[in-house]
């Protein structure tokens, strides 16, 4: 990829000089203009109709359940998919309760889909309802013909956030009101007790937890949905910045942003390599199993338009965001991008910069929290067993010091 998109800088240049920049700066605003909700913005009825077309999940199976979310942003149709792993599913001390202590989402990465049964497993296991998005174009979410894990603006994903996180709250009151049903007062406290445990429902500590490509937007929609409140934000490894040395990274993506104001749709092909792909596959070098069709061992097709989406996310984050929530950022300590297949790849990041995610990690709130997880893989929860343990109970201390 750095050998086109050098010569790309040849055509952005030109493009750039040729063009006016009033014609620049106007392509620029509409892509400000878009999504300015500093709130949710959810229609009830269409989150109705997400609730009552829920059904087994075709990936997991049994217990999890999937719901379509269908949005429209700004004039183009998108389909995403909300995972559930029904809470109480996993065996805890206080399984009596059933009131979760707050609600979990997950936001997987770039060529990626929710997966990892651990992970919604431990979280339930803590108390929390579980529950994880597949992004329009991505996982459960692909339709044939469709291009893969592409995208044009972060801020296209919003939408299907804000019914993600209300369908969530939905269906967790739904589900306590029916579990409470047997043991509801029928006399004249019926009323009181029905509001109260409405409320409790609807106002459960809310967690979001970001993954790479999923860390950038969770990072962006949680700072710009101001006005809406998140207990706690994990980011696990966040893409904040390209893997590529300062002058591709401070000289040519510019440009290729520019570039790509004309020509979002041209294609630079497909980046990276399969060792980090290795490195997680049961059948290669590490211990899971997962479906190649929805997270493939090559990363897809990528396009200019995909680029310039990320990048500005990036200029973003190094301006700095202003997240209100606790944030906790977790990483490796080391990284690995050699093109051939190396041991160091079983027990560094394979994908990005760890020094990258904690230059930028500075910018993104003034209650941060860093932590190197010693060996750790680029999806510090793939990783080795003393890694990810080591992962998770420092996601869940930090959680529980920020919802008491």
């Amino acid at each position: 990829m750095p050998g086109m998109l050098v010569l790309l800088v040849l055509f952005g240049l030109g493009a750039y000089l040729l063009e006016s920049n009033s014609s620049i700066f106007a392509l620029a605003e509409r892509e400000r203009g878009l999504d300015t909700f500093k709130q949710r913005h959810v229609d009830m009825d269409t989150l109705w109709k997400f609730l009552l077309a829920g059904e087994t999940d075709k990936e997991l199976g049994e217990p999890y359940k999937m719901y379509p979310v269908d949005v429209t942003y700004p004039s183009q149709k998108f389909h995403a998919t909300l995972v559930e792993y029904p809470f109480g599913s996993t065996p805890r001390v206080d399984a009596q309760d059933v009131f979760p202590r707050g609600i979990m989402l997950y936001v997987h990465g770039y060529n990626d889909y929710f997966f990892q049964r651990e992970m919604a497993e431990k979280a339930d296991s803590a108390g929390f309802a579980f529950f994880a998005v597949d992004l329009h174009f991505c996982g459960r979410s692909y339709r044939e013909g469709e291009v893969r894990a592409d995208m044009r603006n972060l801020k296209e994903y919003y939408r299907e956030l804000d019914y993600a996180i209300e369908l969530s709250r939905q269906i967790v009151k739904e589900n306590v009101e029916r579990e409470s049903r047997a043991n509801r007062d029928t006399g004249e406290n019926a009323e009181a007790e029905f509001f109260e445990i409405h409320n409790k429902a609807m106002s459960l500590p809310f967690v979001m937890v970001g993954h790479s490509m999923g860390g950038l937007l969770t990072s962006l929609y949680v700072n710009d949905r101001s006005l809406d409140k998140f207990d706690a934000v994990v980011l696990n490894s966040p893409f904040f910045e390209y893997n590529f040395n300062v002058l591709m990274r401070k000289v040519v993506f510019p440009l290729i942003s520019e570039f790509a104001l004309y020509f979002p749709d041209f294609s630079v092909g497909s980046t990276g390599d399969p060792n980090y792909a290795y490195s997680l596959l049961k059948s290669e070098k590490g211990e899971w199993e997962y479906n190649l069709d929805l997270k493939s061992m090559d990363r897809p097709t990528q396009y200019l338009g995909w680029v310039r989406a990320i990048f500005k996310g990036h200029r973003r984050v190094e301006k700095g965001l202003r997240i209100n929530s606790p944030v906790l950022v977790l990483h490796s300590n080391c990284s690995e991008k050699d093109k051939e297949w190396n041991d160091n790849y079983t027990h560094c990041d394979g994908v990005l910069d760890v020094e990258h995610i904690k230059e930028r990690s500075a910018n993104i709130g003034g209650n941060v929290k860093m932590v190197e997880v010693q060996d750790a893989l680029h999806d510090v929860f793939l990783s080795k067993t003393p890694a990810r343990d080591f992962a998770y109970e420092t996601m869940f201390k930090c959680i529980d010091s920020s919802i008491k």
